[in-house]
């Protein structure tokens, strides 16, 4: 399943959001293209780390991301990356 990241930051979400945050976040999403649940984990923790310094995700950032990830998921894989993402929450 091929990801359109076009549509995908087209929402609204990620309108307001500094264009080099979002040069990043185009980057993760064509990174997780193809991969499994744990993998997807894998690039969100090395994209995390990418931001620049100071500037932490916002809530509204992160639940874009949380949910332009979840969408662009087969749905077998969903229900996994929802649960992860709970338990990485309450970190």
């Amino acid at each position: 399943m091929s990801i359109d990241i076009d549509a995908l930051f087209n929402k609204e979400a990620f309108k307001s959001i500094d264009p080099e945050r979002l040069a990043i976040f185009k980057q993760f999403a064509r990174e997780i293209e193809g991969k499994n649940i744990m993998e997807v984990i894998g690039v969100y923790m090395k994209f995390s780390q990418s931001l620049p310094k100071g500037k932490p995700l916002t809530n509204e950032e992160k639940t874009a991301i949380i949910q332009s990830v979840g969408e662009s998921l087969p749905a077998s894989e969903q229900g996994k990356f929802q649960a992860v993402v709970k338990i990485l929450e309450k970190l």
